[in-house]
């Protein structure tokens, strides 16, 4: 007797089932991709106990005629394929002819649909891969499909379903994605009668990023445009400032398709980095327009994940984020609503400001709060974390040697400042939008800590040390990529021993940094003479080499040697800019402003802390009820 044997109908169904459909969200995926491929305007989902009891998805698409609706519950049956070249030039989000007859399989199913000018549609009536029913039905033209008791002949599977409102939320989350994917198109959820969304007049990415996401998202936008070499881009990214603490916020769309691309979300993450504080993610929506023949969409069941034929397309989009982030030189608005609250405001800045350090906390709101109040937390944060360690004092009018010659301070007049700014308003949210800062005339300094400075009628709230540290992180970087960092020979050498494991990091991560700007010397078992450290340093040499030694002591992740080197730069700028706590003359207060306008970003320090607020004029006017 032979061995190998043929699977049933239904069994078959069931297993392919397994692969397409995992949970009522994967119902509720496949068949709004039909309803989308069907060129529905209009698609309502109604949903009962988060889909595990029932689901429904109702269209006014195309309809299907009775041999169609027959057809449709056949495996492999589709509309979209004929031959296998076909999948070369697919435009569908549906292609397989799995969807339907994998939902059969697992669930009790109604099929109603009629095409437009037919006067009657088709009822069809499914169990288990079985054929109930079929009549003829008055229904508007459009599909409805009910889906009721998923997973009732598979009791194993319905045991890894989750609670209704978990299941609920992934539904919704799923109807997100398809309306940024297709704004143009009317969706509306509803979970036990009440309605969770309705995106009818909602018809452009930035609303409904707002209506999803809120203003403070709104006003953040940076909006991306450009024709590639084999294709074109359009969506929106958002400033620095403005982060989230996953990346379920981030959204890629190749030719209307969600997708899940490790290289695109790796060219993101790395345009990101040292402008936004580290495990923190940006909002983005990209749309981006294919050949379908550069791309292979059948790799997996659930046709979420993408191979790219030609990575040459990743590498563009790479460069591309890179240069829009780095164009954008927008000064964020600190929300009123934060701000002016009356008989609010500390008697004082404590003197225990903190600077930050590599292990610094991110100013933004705690982790165990909830998504939408740490959306809304404003990041400027004036709460003591630490006691400084009293520091020297190093002048800033002097630029380090070598590097690009800046601008010369001069103290600006209130006459020669009036028409330097130009202000857009965005919704709750109003930014600058300008190649740099304008021409400010500084103010003051608060708690030697801010510098305060005006232009146009706006104030400028400036946090002087993380301005100089990503002044120094700039410039330092410039000096690496030409050739060497500018080093300082050290009068007395300073003596350094270290553990084995400390001289085994030694060895692997600091030795070969000379280019950067650092000498040591090997002068005994485990014992080092540190001979020279970059010039920006301000401190103890010892200080700074012992800080980044327990940096890389504190990594718990295997770090490359361009890892090491941004770590270096990072940390050597941070240890060289001026503190908090630090008085400033009004010279070197507006030496470091002119510098912050030279620099590629004003937005935020390489850790990702915000380095400059504004205050629009009629805000403060308001505050003092003086509008």
């Amino acid at each position: 007797m032979s061995k190998i044997h043929l699977l049933d109908n239904l069994t078959a169904n069931q297993i392919a089932a397994g692969e397409v459909i995992e949970r009522p969200a994967s119902v509720v995926k496949e068949l709004i991709e039909n309803s989308i491929d069907a060129g529905a305007c209009n698609i309502t989902v109604a949903i009962q106990q988060g889909g595990l009891k029932q689901l429904r998805i109702q269209d006014d698409g195309s309809g299907m005629s009775k041999e169609d609706a027959l057809l449709s519950v056949k495996r492999h049956a589709t509309s979209k394929l004929k031959v296998i070249d076909d999948l070369n030039t697919l435009a569908t989000l549906g292609f397989r002819g799995e969807a339907l007859p994998s939902i059969v399989s697992v669930a009790k199913v109604e099929i109603v649909s009629r095409e437009s000018g037919v006067d009657y549609g088709t009822k069809l009536l499914l169990e288990g891969n079985a054929l109930i029913g079929v009549e003829p039905v008055g229904t508007p033209a459009g599909t409805a499909i009910t889906v009721s008791d998923l997973f009732y002949n598979i009791p194993a599977r319905k045991k890894f379903m989750r609670s209704a409102g978990y299941e609920a939320g992934l539904i919704h989350e799923l109807l997100i994605h398809f309306s940024l994917s297709h704004p143009q198109i009317n969706f509306r959820l509803f979970h036990d009668g009440s309605e969770l969304l309705n995106t009818a007049g909602v018809n452009s990415v930035p609303d409904l990023l707002e209506l999803f996401y809120g203003h403070n998202a709104r006003g953040s936008l940076i909006e991306l445009e450009a024709v590639l070499t084999e294709g074109e881009i359009s969506g929106y990214l958002t400033l620095p400032t403005y982060h989230r603490v996953n990346r379920k916020g981030i959204h890629f769309f190749i030719n209307s398709r969600k997708v899940i691309a490790k290289e695109l979300m790796l060219t993101l993450t790395e345009a990101y980095e040292n402008v936004m504080p580290k495990g923190r993610s940006p909002l983005a929506v990209f749309h981006i327009r294919l050949d379908p023949a550069l791309i292979d969409v059948n790799v997996h069941p659930s046709k979420l994940e993408i191979r790219f034929r030609d990575l040459a397309i990743v590498r563009e989009l790479a460069q591309l984020f890179k240069e829009t982030l780095q164009r954008q030189k927008t000064v964020p608005l600190y929300q009123p609503s934060n701000l002016y609250r009356p008989f609010d405001f500390p008697a004082a800045i404590p003197a225990g400001l903190s600077e930050s350090s590599p292990a610094g906390l991110p100013l933004s709101a705690p982790a165990d709060f909830p998504v939408s109040v740490q959306e809304s937390f404003g990041s400027f944060d004036i709460q003591a974390s630490q006691q400084l360690r009293p520091s020297n004092r190093q002048s800033i009018l002097q630029p380090p040697p070598n590097s690009a010659q800046q601008q010369e301070p001069v103290i600006k007049t209130d006459a020669t400042i009036q028409n330097d700014a130009t202000l857009q308003t965005v919704e709750t949210a109003v930014a600058l939008k300008a190649s740099s800062l304008p021409e400010l005339r500084i103010i003051g300094q608060l708690a030697a800590t801010f510098i305060l400075a005006e232009a146009a009628g706006e104030l400028y709230i400036i946090d002087q040390h993380v301005a100089h540290e990503r002044i120094i992180f700039e410039q330092l970087k410039q000096q690496a990529s030409s050739g060497s960092v500018d080093s300082q020979l050290l009068l007395h050498p300073v003596p350094l021993q270290f553990t084995a494991l400390e001289e085994e990091l030694v060895i692997q991560h600091i030795l070969p940094l000379t280019e950067f700007g650092i000498i040591l010397e090997h002068f005994g078992p485990r014992s080092y003479l540190l001979r020279a450290v970059p010039t920006c340093l301000t401190g103890e040499p010892e200080d700074f080499f012992q800080a980044l030694l327990q940096q890389l002591t504190n990594t718990n992740k295997k770090l490359s040697l361009t890892d090491i080197k941004q770590e270096y730069l990072i940390m050597a700028s941070c240890k060289g800019a001026i503190k908090a706590n630090q008085a400033l003359s009004p010279e070197e207060m507006n030496k470091l402003v002119c510098d912050l306008r030279a620099s590629n970003n004003l937005l935020t320090c390489p850790h990702g802390r915000p380095i400059i607020y504004h205050i629009p004029h009629k805000d403060i006017l308001k505050a003092f009820h003086r509008n």
